[in-house]
Protein backbone atom coordinates (compact mmCIF):
# COMPACT_ATOMS: atom_id res chain seq x y z
CA UNK A 1 0.00 0.00 0.00
CA UNK A 2 2.76 2.34 0.96
CA UNK A 3 4.30 2.05 -2.37
CA UNK A 4 1.51 2.35 -4.36
CA UNK A 5 1.10 5.65 -2.47
CA UNK A 6 5.10 6.47 -2.94
CA UNK A 7 5.58 6.01 -6.55
CA UNK A 8 3.22 8.24 -7.73
CA UNK A 9 4.11 11.20 -4.92
CA UNK A 10 8.10 10.69 -6.30
CA UNK A 11 7.01 11.30 -9.75
CA UNK A 12 5.30 14.15 -9.36
CA UNK A 13 7.91 15.15 -7.12
CA UNK A 14 10.61 14.76 -9.78
CA UNK A 15 8.14 17.02 -12.23
CA UNK A 16 8.13 19.50 -9.80
CA UNK A 17 11.72 19.70 -9.10
CA UNK A 18 12.00 19.47 -12.75
CA UNK A 19 9.87 22.79 -13.23
CA UNK A 20 11.72 24.43 -10.46
CA UNK A 21 15.13 23.91 -11.98
CA UNK A 22 16.25 21.67 -9.27
CA UNK A 23 16.61 18.54 -11.37
CA UNK A 24 17.82 18.17 -15.02
CA UNK A 25 15.83 16.60 -18.10
CA UNK A 26 18.32 13.78 -18.42
CA UNK A 27 17.20 12.05 -14.65
CA UNK A 28 13.34 13.46 -15.19
CA UNK A 29 13.35 10.99 -18.55
CA UNK A 30 14.69 7.90 -17.25
CA UNK A 31 11.58 5.78 -16.16
CA UNK A 32 13.53 2.73 -14.76
CA UNK A 33 13.88 4.58 -11.52
CA UNK A 34 15.56 2.37 -8.99
CA UNK A 35 12.87 2.94 -6.73
CA UNK A 36 10.35 1.23 -9.15
CA UNK A 37 12.22 -2.42 -8.67
CA UNK A 38 11.59 -2.16 -4.37
CA UNK A 39 9.56 -5.42 -3.54
CA UNK A 40 8.75 -7.59 -0.63
CA UNK A 41 9.40 -7.32 3.30
CA UNK A 42 13.05 -5.64 3.43
CA UNK A 43 15.18 -4.47 0.49
CA UNK A 44 18.40 -2.73 0.22
CA UNK A 45 19.24 0.13 -2.30
CA UNK A 46 22.66 0.73 -2.85
CA UNK A 47 23.42 4.20 -3.18
CA UNK A 48 27.54 4.66 -2.75
CA UNK A 49 29.26 1.41 -3.64
CA UNK A 50 32.59 2.98 -3.55
CA UNK A 51 35.60 4.25 -1.18
CA UNK A 52 37.21 7.86 -0.67
CA UNK A 53 38.78 8.71 -3.88
CA UNK A 54 37.07 10.04 -6.72
CA UNK A 55 37.55 8.08 -9.96
CA UNK A 56 36.71 8.27 -13.45
CA UNK A 57 34.34 4.68 -12.33
CA UNK A 58 31.85 7.26 -10.75
CA UNK A 59 31.15 5.26 -7.87
CA UNK A 60 29.64 7.13 -5.34
CA UNK A 61 31.13 6.95 -1.30
CA UNK A 62 30.01 4.42 1.07
CA UNK A 63 26.01 4.35 1.41
CA UNK A 64 22.71 2.06 2.37
CA UNK A 65 19.18 2.53 2.03
CA UNK A 66 17.11 0.56 4.04
CA UNK A 67 13.21 -0.41 3.01
CA UNK A 68 10.72 -2.46 4.80
CA UNK A 69 7.54 -3.30 2.81
CA UNK A 70 8.41 -0.82 0.30
CA UNK A 71 9.04 2.43 2.64
CA UNK A 72 12.47 3.52 2.77
CA UNK A 73 13.19 3.77 6.75
CA UNK A 74 16.78 3.60 7.34
CA UNK A 75 20.16 5.24 5.72
CA UNK A 76 23.40 3.64 6.56
CA UNK A 77 26.24 5.59 5.92
CA UNK A 78 25.92 9.01 3.84
CA UNK A 79 28.88 9.26 2.23
CA UNK A 80 30.00 12.12 -0.71
CA UNK A 81 27.54 11.15 -3.93
CA UNK A 82 24.87 9.99 -2.20
CA UNK A 83 22.63 12.75 -2.04
CA UNK A 84 22.65 12.82 -5.89
CA UNK A 85 21.97 9.03 -5.39
CA UNK A 86 18.97 9.65 -3.89
CA UNK A 87 17.89 12.52 -6.01
CA UNK A 88 18.02 9.69 -9.35
CA UNK A 89 16.37 7.09 -7.15
CA UNK A 90 13.24 8.99 -7.22
CA UNK A 91 12.62 8.07 -3.84
CA UNK A 92 11.03 10.23 -1.70
CA UNK A 93 12.85 9.93 2.11
CA UNK A 94 10.16 12.69 4.17
CA UNK A 95 9.29 10.32 6.62
CA UNK A 96 13.08 8.20 7.34
CA UNK A 97 13.70 8.76 10.34
CA UNK A 98 16.66 6.27 10.93
CA UNK A 99 20.64 7.31 10.00
CA UNK A 100 23.24 4.75 11.24
CA UNK A 101 26.68 6.04 10.69
CA UNK A 102 29.20 3.23 10.67
CA UNK A 103 32.41 5.79 11.34
CA UNK A 104 33.04 9.15 10.90
CA UNK A 105 35.47 9.10 7.61
CA UNK A 106 34.30 11.45 5.18
CA UNK A 107 33.72 8.77 2.50
CA UNK A 108 30.88 7.59 5.08
CA UNK A 109 29.49 10.98 6.53
CA UNK A 110 29.82 13.76 3.59
CA UNK A 111 26.47 14.14 2.45
CA UNK A 112 24.96 13.62 5.58
CA UNK A 113 23.28 17.47 5.98
CA UNK A 114 22.47 17.73 2.29
CA UNK A 115 20.55 14.47 2.32
CA UNK A 116 18.73 15.98 5.87
CA UNK A 117 17.59 19.10 4.20
CA UNK A 118 16.12 16.97 1.71
CA UNK A 119 14.29 15.49 4.02
CA UNK A 120 12.26 18.55 4.99
CA UNK A 121 12.36 19.63 1.16
CA UNK A 122 10.55 16.12 0.26
CA UNK A 123 8.03 16.82 3.15
CA UNK A 124 7.64 20.32 2.02
CA UNK A 125 7.34 19.41 -1.62
CA UNK A 126 4.38 16.57 -0.42
CA UNK A 127 2.44 19.16 1.71
CA UNK A 128 2.70 17.41 4.51
CA UNK A 129 4.50 18.47 8.24
CA UNK A 130 7.62 17.07 9.75
CA UNK A 131 7.38 17.15 13.52
CA UNK A 132 9.17 13.80 14.08
CA UNK A 133 13.28 13.37 15.39
CA UNK A 134 15.95 12.32 12.66
CA UNK A 135 17.41 9.61 14.93
CA UNK A 136 21.40 9.12 14.16
CA UNK A 137 23.35 6.30 15.55
CA UNK A 138 27.37 5.97 15.29
CA UNK A 139 30.08 5.31 17.75
CA UNK A 140 31.56 6.46 20.72
CA UNK A 141 34.89 7.77 21.39
CA UNK A 142 37.46 5.60 21.97
CA UNK A 143 40.03 7.14 22.76
CA UNK A 144 43.09 6.77 20.38
CA UNK A 145 44.98 10.23 20.55
CA UNK A 146 46.87 12.10 17.76
CA UNK A 147 50.50 10.29 18.55
CA UNK A 148 52.40 12.74 20.96
CA UNK A 149 49.10 13.99 22.46
CA UNK A 150 46.34 13.57 24.54
CA UNK A 151 43.80 14.92 21.88
CA UNK A 152 41.69 12.62 20.73
CA UNK A 153 41.46 11.89 17.29
CA UNK A 154 37.49 11.18 16.37
CA UNK A 155 34.68 12.76 18.39
CA UNK A 156 31.56 10.93 20.15
CA UNK A 157 28.85 10.37 16.95
CA UNK A 158 26.73 12.95 19.74
CA UNK A 159 29.55 15.62 19.86
CA UNK A 160 29.94 15.23 16.07
CA UNK A 161 25.91 15.73 15.43
CA UNK A 162 25.91 18.42 17.56
CA UNK A 163 29.00 20.09 15.78
CA UNK A 164 26.59 20.31 13.09
CA UNK A 165 22.93 20.93 14.42
CA UNK A 166 23.28 21.97 18.11
CA UNK A 167 21.57 25.59 19.43
CA UNK A 168 23.39 27.67 19.43
CA UNK A 169 26.95 26.60 17.98
CA UNK A 170 27.06 24.21 15.19
CA UNK A 171 27.77 25.02 12.24
CA UNK A 172 25.05 24.14 10.28
CA UNK A 173 22.20 25.22 13.32
CA UNK A 174 20.52 27.63 10.69
CA UNK A 175 18.26 24.55 9.88
CA UNK A 176 16.26 25.27 13.37
CA UNK A 177 14.82 27.91 11.50
CA UNK A 178 14.94 26.89 7.93
CA UNK A 179 12.38 23.67 8.52
CA UNK A 180 9.61 25.94 10.22
CA UNK A 181 10.58 28.89 7.24
CA UNK A 182 9.83 26.87 4.37
CA UNK A 183 6.88 25.09 5.76
CA UNK A 184 5.04 28.44 7.65
CA UNK A 185 5.67 26.71 10.67
CA UNK A 186 4.02 23.32 10.62
CA UNK A 187 7.66 21.60 10.44
CA UNK A 188 10.32 21.71 13.30
CA UNK A 189 14.13 20.35 12.57
CA UNK A 190 14.47 17.94 15.63
CA UNK A 191 17.17 15.16 15.84
CA UNK A 192 18.73 12.69 18.39
CA UNK A 193 22.25 11.57 18.66
CA UNK A 194 23.41 8.47 19.82
CA UNK A 195 26.64 6.83 20.93
CA UNK A 196 27.26 3.01 20.77
CA UNK A 197 30.04 1.30 22.18
CA UNK A 198 33.10 1.51 19.92
CA UNK A 199 35.52 -0.79 22.18
CA UNK A 200 36.45 -3.65 19.74
CA UNK A 201 37.96 -5.78 22.94
CA UNK A 202 35.39 -8.15 24.44
CA UNK A 203 32.58 -6.39 22.46
CA UNK A 204 29.50 -8.48 21.76
CA UNK A 205 26.04 -7.62 20.12
CA UNK A 206 24.14 -4.74 21.51
CA UNK A 207 21.09 -3.88 20.57
CA UNK A 208 19.87 -0.58 18.80
CA UNK A 209 16.64 -0.47 17.92
CA UNK A 210 13.98 -3.01 18.68
CA UNK A 211 10.30 -1.41 17.24
CA UNK A 212 6.74 -2.54 17.79
CA UNK A 213 6.40 -3.66 14.17
CA UNK A 214 9.28 -5.67 14.46
CA UNK A 215 12.37 -3.77 13.02
CA UNK A 216 15.51 -5.18 14.83
CA UNK A 217 18.88 -3.02 14.79
CA UNK A 218 22.00 -4.18 16.23
CA UNK A 219 25.26 -3.11 16.33
CA UNK A 220 29.08 -4.34 17.18
CA UNK A 221 32.00 -2.79 17.60
CA UNK A 222 34.29 -3.86 15.11
CA UNK A 223 38.49 -3.27 14.46
CA UNK A 224 39.08 -0.34 12.34
CA UNK A 225 42.85 0.82 13.67
CA UNK A 226 42.38 3.68 15.73
CA UNK A 227 39.04 4.64 13.86
CA UNK A 228 36.01 4.34 16.38
CA UNK A 229 33.73 1.61 13.84
CA UNK A 230 30.84 -0.43 13.74
CA UNK A 231 29.42 -3.26 11.97
CA UNK A 232 25.24 -3.24 11.77
CA UNK A 233 22.18 -5.50 11.23
CA UNK A 234 19.22 -5.25 10.66
CA UNK A 235 16.22 -7.55 10.91
CA UNK A 236 12.59 -7.10 9.94
CA UNK A 237 9.95 -10.19 9.15
CA UNK A 238 12.44 -13.07 9.54
CA UNK A 239 14.80 -11.29 6.96
CA UNK A 240 18.37 -10.06 7.87
CA UNK A 241 21.18 -7.53 6.36
CA UNK A 242 24.72 -7.33 7.72
CA UNK A 243 26.87 -3.91 7.05
CA UNK A 244 30.30 -4.23 7.74
CA UNK A 245 31.13 -0.52 7.20
CA UNK A 246 35.17 -0.45 6.87
CA UNK A 247 37.05 -2.94 9.02
CA UNK A 248 40.14 -4.59 9.24
CA UNK A 249 40.77 -8.49 9.38
CA UNK A 250 41.29 -9.12 12.77
CA UNK A 251 39.16 -10.94 15.30
CA UNK A 252 35.57 -12.69 15.43
CA UNK A 253 33.18 -9.99 15.44
CA UNK A 254 32.15 -9.74 11.81
CA UNK A 255 31.71 -13.41 12.03
CA UNK A 256 29.23 -12.79 14.89
CA UNK A 257 27.13 -10.29 13.59
CA UNK A 258 26.80 -11.64 10.66
CA UNK A 259 25.62 -15.51 11.70
CA UNK A 260 23.38 -17.06 9.56
CA UNK A 261 22.65 -12.66 7.48
CA UNK A 262 20.27 -13.18 4.09
CA UNK A 263 22.78 -10.36 2.50
CA UNK A 264 26.31 -9.26 4.07
CA UNK A 265 27.45 -5.88 2.29
CA UNK A 266 31.50 -6.76 2.90
CA UNK A 267 34.34 -3.68 2.89
CA UNK A 268 36.01 -4.54 0.06
CA UNK A 269 38.82 -2.45 -0.79
CA UNK A 270 42.14 -4.24 -0.55
CA UNK A 271 43.35 -7.61 -2.07
CA UNK A 272 45.31 -9.71 -0.08
CA UNK A 273 48.91 -7.94 -1.20
CA UNK A 274 47.48 -4.95 -2.72
CA UNK A 275 48.52 -1.66 -1.43
CA UNK A 276 51.79 -1.88 -1.15
CA UNK A 277 51.15 0.17 2.35
CA UNK A 278 50.89 -1.64 5.16
CA UNK A 279 48.16 0.96 6.83
CA UNK A 280 45.74 0.25 4.21
CA UNK A 281 45.46 -3.49 5.50
CA UNK A 282 45.03 -2.07 8.91
CA UNK A 283 42.17 -0.85 8.50
CA UNK A 284 40.38 -2.81 5.60
CA UNK A 285 39.48 -6.68 4.91
CA UNK A 286 41.31 -8.70 2.93
CA UNK A 287 39.68 -10.98 0.31
CA UNK A 288 40.62 -13.91 2.44
CA UNK A 289 39.44 -12.85 5.78
CA UNK A 290 36.17 -11.86 3.60
CA UNK A 291 35.77 -15.22 2.49
CA UNK A 292 36.29 -17.06 6.09
CA UNK A 293 33.66 -14.79 7.97
CA UNK A 294 30.97 -15.32 5.11
CA UNK A 295 31.77 -18.91 5.27
CA UNK A 296 31.63 -19.18 8.83
CA UNK A 297 28.88 -17.11 9.33
CA UNK A 298 26.98 -19.36 6.62
CA UNK A 299 25.85 -16.37 4.70
CA UNK A 300 23.42 -16.93 1.71
CA UNK A 301 24.69 -13.65 -0.50
CA UNK A 302 27.81 -11.62 -0.16
CA UNK A 303 28.04 -7.98 -1.63
CA UNK A 304 31.05 -6.47 -2.54
CA UNK A 305 31.44 -3.09 -1.74
CA UNK A 306 33.58 -0.04 -1.10
CA UNK A 307 35.42 -1.04 -4.11
CA UNK A 308 38.15 0.96 -4.67
CA UNK A 309 40.72 1.78 -8.08
CA UNK A 310 42.68 -1.51 -6.23
CA UNK A 311 39.88 -3.92 -6.49
CA UNK A 312 37.96 -2.48 -8.78
CA UNK A 313 39.70 -4.00 -11.35
CA UNK A 314 40.47 -7.66 -9.58
CA UNK A 315 36.90 -8.47 -8.58
CA UNK A 316 36.88 -11.47 -10.33
CA UNK A 317 40.55 -12.22 -8.69
CA UNK A 318 38.83 -11.26 -5.58
CA UNK A 319 35.88 -13.72 -5.78
CA UNK A 320 38.47 -15.93 -6.47
CA UNK A 321 39.82 -16.12 -3.47
CA UNK A 322 36.93 -15.79 -1.22
CA UNK A 323 35.73 -18.77 -3.07
CA UNK A 324 39.26 -20.49 -1.76
CA UNK A 325 38.44 -20.04 1.57
CA UNK A 326 34.79 -22.21 1.01
CA UNK A 327 32.33 -20.06 0.66
CA UNK A 328 29.54 -21.31 -1.23
CA UNK A 329 26.59 -18.65 -1.20
CA UNK A 330 25.89 -16.14 -3.79
CA UNK A 331 28.31 -12.57 -4.30
CA UNK A 332 27.30 -9.52 -6.06
CA UNK A 333 29.27 -7.08 -6.72
CA UNK A 334 27.60 -3.78 -5.73
CA UNK A 335 26.35 -1.15 -8.22
CA UNK A 336 25.41 2.51 -7.36
CA UNK A 337 21.03 2.50 -7.35
CA UNK A 338 20.69 -1.61 -7.20
CA UNK A 339 18.51 -3.01 -5.46
CA UNK A 340 18.38 -6.32 -3.43
CA UNK A 341 14.81 -7.75 -2.11
CA UNK A 342 14.73 -9.90 0.54
CA UNK A 343 11.59 -12.22 0.31
CA UNK A 344 10.29 -11.35 -3.25
CA UNK A 345 11.18 -13.71 -6.04
CA UNK A 346 10.53 -11.71 -9.64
Amino acid sequence: MYKSMCQPVSRILISILLLTGYINTAIADDDDLAVDKVKGPLSVMVLGSGGPIATAAGRASAGYLIFTDGKPRILMDVGGGTFQRVAKSGVNIKDLDIVLLSHLHIDHTGDLSPVIKTIYFHNNLAGTARRSPINIYGPAANGAPFPGTTIPQYPATSNYVNGFYAMPNGVERYLNIFAKAISRGASSFSYTANDLNSTVAGAVVQEVLNTADGLRISAIAVDHGPVPSLAFRIEYKGYSVVYSGDTGSRGPNMATIADNADLLIYDTAITDDLPANPLFHVLHTSPTRIGEVAAMAKVKKLVLSHITPVTGPRLEAVETVIRDQGYTGKIKKAKDLKVYNLGHHD
